[in-house]
């Protein structure tokens, strides 16, 4: 679902893009799948909506598809921020590779926890902050010092980890730091797109709305009213902006 005013949105603003999906929006569990994209105020302005059976990769795939083949600006992309969800990760990084910025900020643990998660919390976040490989590599060696005990110095090379969590992130985000990291990431041009709060805090608002017991067409009229309603008020805010400036 794209209306005339978001794809103009998506043509004038197609840096940043935010993709992710909800669920219980309507009755027949259709999963909605949106893009996302940061307005001249900085605001976030959805450009595309698709209702999916499932999050299977063919569902993905077309939805994918469908906003390429009617939005030709893609190729401007310069950054895409999804949650690290390895179905959408392995096909975006098809589609546009090259885009790609994975969310570190909400991934959970798993597991029982054997560790002050307080102390770990807080070197993780001194890691993902890092604004050298160096600092980045002095961090993780307190990791290892935290969880498998391990007093490594900086000219040690990086061991095998011993602890669940730590194998956990040596696979899922030391692999791939260069989407995460601030060191590797600081020149990209994310708008201060993090994470896919924006994107979930706007969901928050349509579920207000958009209900579980809903009727499959009666979630897709109540979403492009709310679509109407979003675009009347982009227009009141573009009017008051230039009769300020005359």
């Amino acid at each position: 679902m794209q209306t005339r005013q978001m794809r103009r949105w998506f043509k004038v603003f197609p840096e940043v893009l935010l993709v992710d999906a909800t669920h219980n929006t309507n009755e027949s569990r259709y999963k909605l799948f949106s893009f996302m994209v940061n307005d001249v105020y900085g605001h976030g302005q959805y450009v595309h909506h698709s209702l999916m059976e499932n999050e299977s990769n063919e569902c993905l795939s077309d939805a994918i598809r469908s906003f390429k083949f009617n939005n030709p600006s893609w190729e401007k992309i310069k950054v895409i921020v999804i949650d690290k969800d390895l179905g959408e990760l392995e096909l975006l990084e098809r589609s546009s590779k090259k885009y790609i910025r994975t969310e570190m900020a909400k991934s959970e643990y798993g597991g029982p926890t054997s560790f002050d998660k307080v102390e770990v919390e807080d070197t993780i976040d001194m890691i993902r902050l890092a604004p050298t490989a160096v600092e980045y590599t002095k961090y993780l060696k307190y990791l290892y010092f935290l969880l498998d005990d391990v007093h490594l110095k900086d000219s040690d090379a990086i061991p095998k980890p011993g602890h669940p969590f730590l194998k956990y992130f040596m696979r899922n985000w030391d692999s791939m730091k260069e989407r995460w990291a601030f060191y590797a990431r600081s020149d990209v041009p994310h708008l201060g797109n993090h994470a896919n709060n924006r994107l979930e805090s706007s969901w928050g608002h349509l579920k207000e709305v958009l209900k579980p017991e809903m009727a499959l067409d009666e979630c897709v009229n109540t979403l492009m009213f709310l679509q109407t309603v979003a675009e009347m008020d982009y227009a009141k805010k573009n009017h008051r902006s230039w009769s300020d400036a005359l």
